[in-house]
């Protein structure tokens, strides 16, 4: 059983509303945000895909997938998170997220994590937490990419 004081390292990454916090081991780069090749029909909050290590990755907005932002202020992100997915599906190997600003890495404790006064139910969301006063959310990677695929599937 895991100790309280047990920390994870995780990367914090700003985005439209709020702070998305994933842990370490599924980063795979930060990106500079370039102009995406648009799905032919798609949901608002997959918003294309980009060429990264020769893979074509889709890049989703959390902000629009959640409700957080309307229209382009989703599309204010200045960098792409890109990130492993955790199901094994050759479709989509690699995850975008849009983010708006530069992320930091940080240790997480369990006694760090609180539940934030007011929950939203975001779809692909594994939990929404309070960290130090400030609203992050967890996805659910496994959902995302189910969503994603289900998208691109009928491109």
């Amino acid at each position: 059983m895991a100790e309280e004081n047990e920390e994870i390292r995780c990367l914090a990454a700003p985005i439209e509303g709020g702070s998305v916090l994933l842990p370490g081991s599924v980063i795979a780069e930060v990106g500079t945000f370039e102009e995406l090749r648009p799905y032919k029909k798609s949901p608002l909050w997959l918003l294309g895909s980009t060429n990264w290590n020769d893979w074509s990755v889709p890049v989703v907005s959390l902000s629009l997938l959640g409700g957080i932002a309307k229209g382009d202020d989703a599309l204010s992100g200045t960098r792409v998170l890109i990130i492993k997915s955790l199901n094994e599906s050759a479709m989509a190997p690699y995850l975008g997220i849009l983010i708006n600003g530069v992320p930091s890495m940080i240790r997480v404790t369990a006694p760090m994590l609180t539940a934030p006064k007011h929950s939203a139910q975001f779809p692909c969301v594994f939990r929404e937490i309070t960290i130090d006063e400030n609203q992050a959310l967890i996805p659910d990677l496994d959902k995302l990419s189910e969503q994603i695929e289900a998208a691109i599937g009928e491109e």
